[in-house]
């Protein structure tokens, strides 16, 4: 089979997100910001605010509380958009023609072939970790951190069934 695609920019930054959301690392680094931070903040808005201002303790909980709910309400979309800044200031650091452009993609029973201006790649079916389907690209792991990219606006049907069966 062969399967003839392109990786943009945007697919990339959609692969970070999605990666970044899928790894226990990072995941633990996320909640430590969205749930610890806050707490912590709101414990010493409480503490200071009552020492400085004695008598208005119970406006140092409801104001402590109102910043906690603020958090939770405006980090996951803060943090969404400074790794996509973070990630584009990265894509904009050095030559990386060798993600991007037109890429043919050919696939038999034991390797997938990956072909573009600049390289080749062979993928042994062993050396897959794992596959991810999501509706917009499918991610073929070859390591934690190593992947392809296939967005599945080049896909029919039959080619997605064959690259998500290919690691069973």
């Amino acid at each position: 089979m062969e399967i003839k695609f392109e990786i943009t920019e945007e697919d990339y930054i959609k692969f970070n997100l999605y990666h970044i959301k899928n790894s226990p690392s990072q995941r633990k680094i996320y909640n430590l910001f969205k749930y610890v931070t806050p707490i912590i903040f709101a414990i010493l808005m409480y503490f200071i605010g009552t020492r400085v201002y004695e008598p208005l303790g119970y406006y140092w909980i409801i104001l402590s509380l109102i910043f906690v709910v603020a958090w939770f309400i405006i980090y996951p979309k803060e943090y969404k958009k400074t790794l996509i800044k973070q990630t584009e200031k990265l894509l904009r650091e050095d030559d990386n023609s060798s993600f991007f452009g037109k890429k043919t993609m050919l696939v038999d029973e034991n390797n997938i072939k990956i072909f573009s201006e600049n390289s080749s790649e062979t993928i042994h079916k062993n050396g897959i970790k794992r596959i991810k389907v999501y509706d917009d690209m499918i991610i073929i792991y070859l390591s934690a951190i190593t992947a392809q990219i296939i967005p599945t606006r080049y896909l029919d049907d039959e080619s997605k069934t064959k690259l998500i069966s290919f690691n069973n």
